[in-house]
């Protein structure tokens, strides 16, 4: 393991379009367009951690060059503002009476994500020798109405600034959007390539592995680059052989882990940070949601809580399954459980 990099993911991490493992035809599309120097709105479409952001980002570099830093910028639709920004948003939400003209007094109705985030950044004009800004939003579809707020801005300062949009599901976008961007569809990597990948990280670390661990990594990881680096280094720390058993347990404890850290989280953290990584390991380990919450129910018995404490949050835990059990909406009771969770830790 290196010393200076120790986290494999970053170590390996691709710093340009041509080191991205596969996806060939996708990344002559993107080179093109640097190439022309001119592209629409783009609207990045995969599952979650396919690699969505790092190819945006990739291409938005080689895009921009030296002007990269100045005429950037990475938004999260689904992040809460902080105080500051709803503060500025209130701020600039009415126009002073003691200003002339017709807008005098009137409401601005933009919503306050587009407002703070979005707009102080698109209004400007790009900075240097570059034709446009590029701003990439992550997780679009959580805009959900403010997306016809953001479709005005893409009208208003496409001439500044090109979107690139990313989203998990295209049903939750608007079609004026849809039809206002170049798709790309991100799939899974395909297994040859995850195969050389996961190959050269094994020599270059010296490891050795057992037949059958590169496609059991290859299923479990859903081609997901990332979390196949992350296991692979887990199994390394205790020795340089790697087999399907050693593989098998690591992958156990890294599931209970996980689970572990969220339930931490549900108790002490930020509701909106909570709710994503609960999405995620549904995701990424296609629990049900029954599935989960016996997985949940078993963690939470390992914490040292009082009896009345975890019979109390043992009980939301249940109430929760039986109302997705009952065929109501599972991410609605997810959003429940996890705000009951929260209130209840900070009256304990």
């Amino acid at each position: 393991m290196s010393n200076k990099i120790p986290i494999w993911r970053f170590k390996y991490l691709p710093k340009k379009l041509d080191e991205i493992c596969g996806r060939l035809e996708i990344i002559a599309r993107l080179k093109e367009v640097i190439k022309k120097r001119n592209f629409p709105h783009l609207l990045f479409v995969g599952s979650e951690a396919i690699g969505k952001t790092l190819i945006a980002q990739l291409f938005a570099r080689e895009f921009l060059g030296r002007f990269y830093d100045a005429n950037f910028k990475l938004v999260y639709a689904d992040e809460p503002l902080s105080s500051e920004e709803r503060d500025q948003a209130r701020s600039e939400a009415y126009i002073s009476t003691s200003k002339i003209g017709s807008m005098a007094g009137r409401r601005i109705t933009t919503p306050a994500f587009l407002q703070v985030k979005v707009k102080p950044f698109v209004q400007l004009k790009a900075i240097g020798d570059v034709p446009y800004k590029i701003l990439v939003v992550k997780n679009f579809e959580a805009l959900e109405s403010n997306q016809q707020g953001f479709r005005r801005l893409m009208e208003i300062y496409g001439s500044n600034c090109r979107m690139i949009l990313i989203t998990t599901k295209i049903s939750g976008i608007i079609d004026p959007i849809v039809s206002r961007c170049q798709l790309f569809l991100i799939p899974q990597i395909k297994y040859e390539d995850f195969k050389t990948l996961i190959q050269d990280i094994v020599n270059q670390e010296s490891l050795q592995l057992e037949n059958g661990v590169i496609d059991y990594l290859y299923q479990i990881s859903e081609g997901k680059i990332a979390k196949a680096i992350d296991l692979l280094q887990i199994c390394s720390v205790t020795g340089n052989i790697i087999d399907l058993t050693k593989l098998y347990n690591i992958l156990k404890k890294y599931q209970n882990q996980e689970i572990k850290d969220l339930l931490v989280k549900s108790l002490t953290g930020d509701f909106s940070e909570i709710r994503e990584n609960f999405r995620e390991l549904l995701s990424n380990y296609k629990y049900s949601v029954q599935d989960f919450f016996i997985e949940f129910m078993e963690v939470l018995n390992t914490f040292p809580l009082s009896k009345y404490a975890k019979i109390k949050l043992m009980n939301m835990i249940a109430e929760a399954d039986f109302r997705a059990i009952d065929g109501r909406d599972d991410d609605i009771q997810i959003s429940y459980l996890l705000t009951r969770l929260n209130s209840f830790a900070q009256n304990m």
